[in-house]
């Protein structure tokens, strides 16, 4: 993972995260999102065949944008953890996953 600051101001923060896709940035848009002080955050791939991502953080408190984000990835790695343990506990009282069982 390589990130590299694009943009700083009051704020604002435009992040470049190269070498990850949709799928951590999809996750660290929705926890900002969950933050009260995030007035918007999204993210955008300048070109399919780049290998970078430019996240963008705009906020409406006090709270910085770099604080947010740090914020963010904490709440993202506690809910991992959560499923993490949960899915653990389910495989264990299914019989540690024998295909059969159903939701």
């Amino acid at each position: 993972m390589r990130l590299k600051v694009l943009k700083r101001g009051e704020g604002h923060l435009e992040l470049a995260v190269g070498g990850e896709g949709h799928t951590l940035l999809n996750l660290l848009q929705s926890a900002l999102l969950r933050d009260e002080e995030v007035k918007m955050a999204g993210y955008a791939k300048p070109h399919p065949l780049m290998d970078y991502s430019i996240l963008f953080v705009e906020m409406k408190g006090a709270k910085t944008p770099e604080q947010a984000l740090i914020d963010a990835a904490e709440r993202a790695k506690a809910e991992l953890g959560e499923f993490l343990s949960a899915f653990k506990g389910e495989l264990e009282r299914s019989g540690e996953g024998d295909g059969d069982n159903q939701a």
